[in-house]
């Protein structure tokens, strides 16, 4: 089984893809699976022993335990009781398979009376030790142990030998050929068939290498805390449960507008500088998310084992714009307490440049009015909101006139002037409208949505007039500069856009041959292309 997830296992999420493996892969005796690994889960985090949920892999019965280990390690331990169950039929039939048991167990075993003499011990034991199994058995541990070795067993035995009990403890000595080891020394009284103390049975677990291995990774952790300061991401760690920083490199500190407590003066006395900004050691990762998002985050992260690319909008304390940050959340064992790694990034200028590409595809370059792509787009929403409906509404149409005569005479920049300029008059005069747009060249058009009918449209065509009807002067040069506006004024019973935009056009038109300067309002009887169909 775990041959299938040892290659995948993430450190802060190994116990979870195991558990996880567990629920889907074996069969449990008393509950499903998914019941039983939560019982599992919920034994595993408290202390002391517990048994867990037994459960079946093939034909394997399995039972399992937790402990408590050295250096605040929590061991589980998982036994074959299959193997258990023959063995113990077998152990009416044999009364040597105690020591035949011993023999082949890989754990390091003893037998000693009271005299000190080891009666039984197995290969593992002796091998520990650093003797043959024939140069142990039948001998006194002071003869053929490593001395304080067989000090730390006696006075850790002694209270054994006259009161039943046992005793577990983490021990280090050096082994005969001089090199220091260190282990987990259990042992208990043992009785003899009368019910008289015997003797004791012992172990030893060898953790030399887990020793070695927790002290290489506390030296990775050293670099890997000053790679961290040094990186150019923010990166944070969070308790859990109350959410304070623990842990925070520069940049963290920078992107997230938040500073480290400055040191009182020579004298005691306080900095002369009061900064405006939450001291790191008070933030807690409420300035990241709120109540709510933290506990919806944090439920996502379990269930994913991490969570990406959050984005978050803040503004720090004394900042005059908000920033955008995107962070990263991971489950992280850190201090011998449960944590959250934050990893963040300043985005704020991707979603600038976001913003401004947005800007540019719906709204005209020149004067900032929308665009014919978002008009068109206006137009289909008012569509659907109006169809079905006697809401009112009207498309306007307008055309500069004399705008060529200003292109030819004065040029393109007074050209461009000019249209800006009507851009800015149309928005504050008809700033009632639903949208204001440059449909290309000297073509504006508004859309109106219950605003009025013909009556309150006519009037406001007048004042759009009026307006533009006030000079245009160009650095000292007065631009002849009028407009004419069709206008088509319907209701959500006839709410095609398309035919009201065709519609605004001939009104238009109509306004044109007019005399210009003015407006048209649609009429259907003047629509010769309609009349012609």
């Amino acid at each position: 089984m775990l041959d299938k997830v040892a290659i995948g296992l993430k450190s802060g999420t190994a116990l979870k893809q195991f558990l996880a493996l567990l629920s889907r892969e074996a069969k449990f005796v008393d509950s499903d699976g998914v019941e039983a690994v939560r019982k599992a889960l919920s034994e595993i985090g408290k202390k002391g022993e517990h048994d867990l949920p037994a459960f079946i892999v093939g034909e394997t019965r399995i039972s399992w335990r937790r402990i408590d280990g050295p250096s605040n390690l929590v061991v589980l331990m998982l036994r074959d009781i299959t193997r258990s169950e023959a063995m113990t039929r077998t152990l009416n039939d044999h009364k040597f398979f105690i020591q035949h048991l011993i023999d082949v167990l890989p754990i390091p075993i003893y037998v000693k009376n009271l005299d000190g003499v080891i009666n039984r011990c197995n290969t593992a034991f002796s091998e520990l030790i650093g003797s043959k199994l024939d140069a142990v058995l039948g001998r006194k541990s002071s003869d053929v142990a490593p001395a304080k070795l067989d000090a730390t067993m006696k006075a850790k035995e002694k209270p054994l030998l006259t009161k039943e009990g046992n005793i577990s403890d983490e021990i280090t000595f050096a082994s005969l050929d001089g090199s220091e080891k260190a282990a987990i020394f259990a042992a208990s009284t043992l009785k003899t068939p009368s019910g008289a103390i015997g003797g004791t049975i012992g172990s030893l677990i060898d953790i030399t290498s887990l020793k070695k291995a927790e002290a290489e990774v506390a030296g990775a952790a050293a670099r890997l805390t000053d790679i961290l300061q040094k990186a150019p991401i923010g990166v944070g760690i969070s308790d859990r449960e109350t959410g304070k920083f623990l842990f925070f490199n520069q940049t963290f500190i920078e992107l997230l507008g938040v500073e480290v407590e400055s040191p009182a003066g020579a004298d005691g006395a306080e900095p002369a500088e009061v900064s405006n900004k939450t001291p790191i050691t008070d933030a807690t990762d409420s300035i990241l998310l709120s109540e709510r998002y933290r506990e919806k985050s944090l439920l996502e992260m379990d269930a994913m084992g991490e969570l990406h690319d959050v984005e978050l909008r803040i503004r720090p304390q004394g900042a005059k714009e908000a920033r955008w940050l995107r962070t990263s959340l991971e489950p992280l064992p850190f201090e011998g307490r449960e944590a959250v790694l934050w990893w963040v990034a300043d985005i704020t200028k991707q979603k600038m440049a976001a913003r401004e590409l947005q800007n540019k595809a719906n709204n005209d370059e020149l004067t900032g009015l929308a665009n014919r792509a978002r008009f068109m787009q206006k137009l289909n929403h008012c569509e659907s909101v109006l169809r079905g409906t006697e809401t009112p509404a009207a498309v306007f149409l307008l055309d500069l006139d004399g705008f060529k005569q200003v292109n030819d005479t004065l040029g393109h920049a007074a050209g461009d002037w000019v249209l800006v300029e009507t851009a800015r008059r149309l928005v504050r005069v008809a700033r009632r409208a639903d949208e204001v747009a440059r449909l290309g060249g000297d073509e504006f058009t508004l859309v109106f949505v219950n605003k009025g009918k013909a009556a309150e449209m006519a009037k406001m065509a007048d004042e759009i007039l009026k307006s533009l009807a006030e000079p245009y002067v160009w650095e000292g040069k007065v631009c002849p500069i009028g407009a004419s506006i069709g206008i088509s004024v319907f209701d959500g019973g006839f709410c095609d856009m398309s035919e009201q935009l065709r519609r605004a056009d001939k009104a238009m038109y109509q306004a044109k041959l007019a005399g210009k300067g003015q407006y048209a309002l649609y009429d259907v009887e003047k629509d010769v292309d309609l009349i012609e169909e």
